[in-house]
């Protein structure tokens, strides 16, 4: 691949995060460019414009987002990203309600424990939004 189809190919993948996220992950990503621009290339290029865009085109947007919050709930480990991606599924027009009711299933395959280890991020993703949307 020639370095101006990467070049190109990570600014669709820097476009994608503008559309999908709220503000702030520009910022994160600027640290991430800054911390390591290979690591900045496997989320960006390869993450949201390769896999994202190019190899899932059957599923919608707001179905990956609702694939990706649900995986990483049952994850369990990071509570940032659980935040992160039930703002994208608001953004991608999954209601609070239906991300409620995720929850509820979630809970007979993953336990409640984890249910309730994610709470609050959950609540403090509707509050984030909820403050987007006033702007």
């Amino acid at each position: 691949m020639k370095d101006d189809d990467i070049k190109k190919d990570y600014e669709i993948g820097v476009d994608s995060i503008k559309t999908r996220y709220l503000p702030k992950a520009m910022d994160l990503l600027k640290q991430i460019e800054d911390f390591s621009p290979d690591l900045a290339d496997v989320i960006v290029r390869q993450g949201m414009h390769e896999i994202w865009q190019n190899k899932t085109p059957s599923l919608s947007m707001r179905e990956k987002e609702l694939m990706v919050l649900a995986s990483i709930i049952t994850d369990n480990t990071v509570q940032f990203e659980v935040a992160l991606h039930t703002e994208n599924c608001l953004l991608q027009g999954v209601s609070k309600a239906e991300i409620i009711e995720m929850l509820v299933l979630l809970t007979l395959y993953v336990g409640q424990p984890k249910i309730l280890n994610c709470l609050d991020a959950v609540k403090q993703a509707f509050i984030n939004y909820d403050h987007h949307q006033k702007k």
